[in-house]
């Protein structure tokens, strides 16, 4: 167990930020039943990860968090996983005061961090989530990983299973992928499974790559376009100036910064701000 007082750490905005989708939010009290996060005071997940399930919580007064993981697991998976090395105050440091939609922005959002997943669960699950919302993306995702995935462990009677590997996926018929609710998107998780485990595709030697070889590469596999490349770089490479644009950063970019974000001023955090300015206006439009 991993008692931690964090800066720049809030459980709730990394879940909503969209970078990840194995996060299940734990509602119970003592006794087991459910209960409110302002009856319990703390905030609860479940997340699957590397192979790993870690619960965490923190406390919402505090802001303590508490992991019930292994010193050699924190050490080994979830301490980079949060990116807990990084100074994200000195990240919003580097915010002119100018620019004042990104310092409001950041302001709000400041629990954020960029998420170290592993590059092929990035890739699958961002290929999935292309004009999907967020609880169809995580009901694909969880699909296939029951179709595929090692059981890893139990939660609530239910079993938990791990991302499944490109040889497991690649096991995978087109029927299979299509019970799953991929959708078009089923062709492209087939054909990247089957490049992956026949090592046409490797993304371990990626990683030694230069952030424009690796956007190409990316951009090179079917089904993959630039948003995807840019949010697989950005949360499976951990490419921090990786500027993903969507629906909601046009929107951003066309109302507060009509000549274009001015990324060139904010490398190499470029992505980070992005999820700042992504979270925000997400939460001031509901």
């Amino acid at each position: 167990m991993k008692k931690l007082e964090l800066k720049q750490f809030d459980l709730e905005q990394i879940a909503d930020s969209g970078q990840c989708f194995r996060w299940t939010r734990i509602m119970e009290n003592e006794t087991g039943g459910a209960t409110s996060d302002i009856e319990s005071g703390k905030i609860k997940y479940r997340i699957i990860a590397f192979g790993k399930i870690l619960n965490i919580e923190q406390d919402m007064t505090s802001g303590l968090v508490t992991m019930d993981c292994s010193d050699a697991d924190f050490d080994n998976i979830w301490k980079d996983y949060f990116d807990l090395d990084t100074d994200y105050g000195k990240i919003i440091d580097r915010i002119p005061e100018d620019d004042s939609y990104l310092k409001r922005a950041a302001s709000a959002c400041d629990g954020i961090r960029i998420i170290r997943q592993d590059p092929w669960e990035t890739l699958i699950t961002f290929i999935i989530s292309q004009r999907k919302n967020i609880p169809a993306i995580k009901a694909s995702v969880e699909k296939i990983c029951k179709a595929a995935g090692s059981v890893i462990g139990e939660a609530d009677g239910e079993k938990l299973y791990a991302f499944p590997t490109p040889e497991q996926l690649s096991s995978l018929s087109m029927d299979d992928l299509n019970a799953c609710s991929l959708g078009y998107r089923a062709q492209y998780i087939y054909k990247a499974a089957r490049a992956a485990f026949d090592g046409a595709v490797d993304l371990d030697k990626w990683k030694s790559l230069g952030d424009e070889e690796l956007f190409d590469n990316l951009c090179s596999l079917y089904g993959v376009g630039k948003k995807v490349a840019n949010c697989t770089m950005l949360f499976g490479f951990y490419r921090l100036d990786s500027f993903p644009i969507d629906v909601w950063m046009n929107k951003i970019q066309d109302k507060y910064y009509p000549e274009g974000f001015p990324i060139e001023a904010y490398r190499p955090y470029g992505g980070v701000m992005q999820q700042y300015m992504f979270a925000y206006e997400r939460s001031i439009d509901f």
